[in-house]
């Protein structure tokens, strides 16, 4: 591959008028492929793309919109963008533009409408629609509550690969959500997910370690899996990383500060959801401690 040829390539079909085009030019300047990064010429780009017709122009300048990224965070024409993409069938848009009405960025709180969208694009094969589909029926959010229907959904993502539907299916198996509890085949799932990538799954996995869910008690294996999801940025990997050195510390000096870090494996947190919106569940205090609603975050990359 030739990035500067591409570019070459790419500004000569735009400067003739292909949407298309416009789109991977942006890109280009997204990313900082053949040029230099310059998210403002970018979405420059994605709003001519947009403006002509092209989908992807409309998602990629919808994902900018929401996150603020060359140009001003804007939530509401965000979902304006994502409505006109989806409503062109761009299955990624129907997601995101669930997830707006999921969390009421942009658009007004609509558990129901939703659900709507995110049906329509698991129809079309989109994993984080099935993932998200199977939380709300796990917590009766825009549906009639069903632990069953949930994990039905988590498998039709682990089909089609989802390493967020195999860390999913481990919780339900773990606590016995839906489907029988199985420690064991719980612990599989997250190891599944884990090699796949998944740091949501590596956290699990360290609890897993941490309590003996589904294996012996292991702190040197709890610890080196929250580390590597600590590695990846993952803000539990991080906290639980934190908690196990704390309570070496508290132990070795038997101090009362100790106390701050105990844990209870009854209300121990397992982490499930898509990987960009964790929603933290524990057996013993039950869904209704659950957060309210999903966090929006769109892909760290515009879609090409």
């Amino acid at each position: 591959m030739d990035p500067d040829k591409a570019v070459s390539w790419f500004k000569r079909a735009s400067d003739l008028g292909s949407a298309d085009a416009m789109c991977s030019l942006g890109l280009c300047h997204f990313q900082g492929i053949g040029v230099e990064r310059d998210l403002i010429v970018a979405v420059r780009y994605f709003k001519k793309s947009a403006q002509s017709g092209s989908v992807r122009g409309m998602f990629n300048l919808g994902f900018c919109l929401y996150q603020g990224s060359g140009v001003r965070k804007d939530y509401e024409q965000a979902a304006s963008w994502l409505m006109r993409a989806a409503d062109l069938g761009h299955p990624a848009s129907m997601y995101h533009l669930g997830m707006c009405f999921h969390t009421g960025n942009g658009v007004l709180f609509d558990q129901m409408e939703a659900v709507s969208w995110f049906r329509k694009a698991a129809a079309q094969d989109n994993v984080s629609a099935m993932v998200t589909l199977g939380m709300c029926f796990y917590r009766g959010q825009g549906v009639v509550q069903s632990l069953t229907r949930a994990v039905e959904w988590f498998r039709k993502a682990i089909d089609l690969g989802a390493s967020d539907g195999m860390n999913a299916l481990g919780v339900c198996l773990l606590w016995g959500k839906g489907v029988g509890e199985d420690l064991q085949a719980a612990l599989e799932e997250f190891e599944k997910a884990a090699e796949l990538g998944n740091v949501l799954a590596m956290v699990n996995l360290g609890h897993c370690h941490y309590w003996g869910f589904g294996a012996d008690k292991n702190p040197t294996a709890a610890v080196e899996w929250y580390s590597k999801a600590a590695d990846l940025g993952s803000v539990y990997g991080m906290y639980y990383l934190g908690n196990c050195h704390g309570e070496t510390i508290g132990a070795r000096k038997r101090s009362e500060l100790s106390s701050q870090w105990s844990r209870n494996p009854e209300e121990q947190e397992m982490l499930m959801g898509p990987s960009m919106s964790p929603v933290p569940i524990s057996k013993k205090l039950g869904m209704e401690t659950e957060k309210k609603s999903l966090a929006l975050q769109l892909p760290k990359e515009a879609e090409g």
